[in-house]
């Protein structure tokens, strides 16, 4: 009868909708739960991750529909021709279909950014490994430097040796060489004394004798300015290559910068705060905790954190100084 197919059509609808309930609403929890996960990654900041899931989202609604449709039409008398499970079915798959092209795009998107990521790490370590290969540079040429500077600190130092026992020896020889001169300008004076009480006939021989003493000593003169030129020159050479020394270190080394702030009343600072003057009379300053009073004292400005660092003050005239 009527009534029969009716509540036979009711247990249909009733096993129908229990079926929708465990296959299709289960795929909207994970959707989601993929949806949250998503957004935790931060890919719902783009369009077409919001396309993604604008469409999960479409799906999951037509889902829904597709659903209280089939539920609706169940309820209802078989004489209304309620759908089939295969059209239950369609929204599922269509949801299946989604899902796999947007799981290729988050695939592709994972396969983009693990290459971006295996870039970065192989600049950086390229970064490391050049500054490691400058690091080793540097300590070797600064290693093979101070081997060069203490060569030429040998050398020169060498030079400056032989320099000192060349004068010596050369100042022993002229020493000798003038002593024996003297020795005979003595008896030259004491044969010319003797001469001076003789007869006037013998005068010619003593002028010969005299002009041949004359020229010896000249040339021992000659001798001995010659020797001491020749060291001269050579001692000039040396400071021209302690000069060039000098000025390549000068260009590594920091200039130290005074704080005037901290100056006593009578110092007086450079307008590049490099230099330090003195005036006897004292100025009245701004008082500051750091200026020195009583001491005629000042401090540098801060500017090192590390390393080792030398100063040479020059001091003019008379006084005394401290670093």
């Amino acid at each position: 009868s009527w009534p029969e197919r009716g509540r036979l059509g009711d247990a249909e609808a009733v096993g129908h909708r229990s079926r929708l309930r465990k296959g299709n609403f289960q795929p909207k929890l994970r959707l989601e739960r993929l949806e949250e996960k998503l957004k935790l990654l931060g890919l719902e900041g783009g369009r077409e991750e919001k396309d993604h899931l604008c469409s999960w989202r479409k799906g999951t609604v037509a889902s829904e529909a597709a659903a209280e449709a089939s539920g609706s039409s169940r309820d209802g008398p078989r004489t209304r021709g309620g759908p089939t499970t295969a059209h239950a079915e369609e929204p599922a798959q269509e949801d299946q279909e989604r899902i796999r092209g947007d799981l290729e795009k988050l695939k592709k998107r994972r396969e983009e950014i693990w290459g971006v990521k295996m870039s970065g790490e192989r600049r950086c370590q390229e970064f490391l490994t050049r500054t490691e290969a400058e690091r080793q540079k540097v300590v070797s040429e600064f290693r093979q430097l101070r081997r060069f500077l203490k060569d030429q600190e040998l050398v020169l130092l060498a030079r400056l040796g032989e320099l000192d026992q060349e004068a010596r020896r050369k100042r022993e020889e002229e020493e000798t060489k003038m002593s024996g001169e003297i020795s005979l300008l003595d008896v030259l004076v004491c044969e010319m004394e003797k001469k001076l009480e003789q007869p006037a006939s013998s005068f010619l021989q003593v002028r010969v004798l005299h002009r041949a003493r004359r020229e010896r000593t000249g040339r021992a003169g000659r001798t001995m300015t010659e020797t001491f030129s020749d060291l001269e020159r050579r001692l000039r050479a040396v400071s021209r290559q302690n000069d060039v020394l000098r000025e390549t270190l000068g260009r590594f080394q920091a200039f130290v910068t005074l704080d005037p702030d901290t100056a006593n009343g009578r110092l007086v600072v450079s307008r590049d705060r490099r230099e330090v003057g003195w005036r006897d009379v004292g100025r009245d300053l701004p008082p500051t905790p750091r200026r020195f009073d009583s001491s005629c004292c000042l401090l540098g400005c801060r500017g090192f954190a590390a390393g080792r660092h030398w100063w040479e003050v020059e001091v003019a005239g008379a006084g005394t100084w401290a670093l």
